[in-house]
């Protein structure tokens, strides 16, 4: 249960920075909306990346550890 605990505050911390970013940037001077489509455009290349990365990593740990403690007992 710490784990998971510990998974959604830094879910929810990231989120929070995410948001104060995203606010600073498209306050600040000059940097307007061609800056913000910029930014929006890297983001969903980052994002699909992020999400093609992740897929099939925490069914691939959980396999791992199962067959490991599978070979430890007898």
């Amino acid at each position: 249960m710490q784990g998971v605990i510990t998974l959604i505050f830094s879910q929810v911390l990231i989120k929070l920075l995410g948001l104060v970013y995203t606010l600073y940037l498209t306050n600040r001077e000059g940097f307007g909306d061609k800056g913000n489509g910029i930014v929006a455009a890297g983001y969903q290349i980052y994002a699909m990346l992020l999400t093609i990365s992740s897929i099939g990593v925490p069914n691939a740990i959980s396999k791992l550890v199962a067959e490991r403690i599978a070979v430890r007992r007898p």
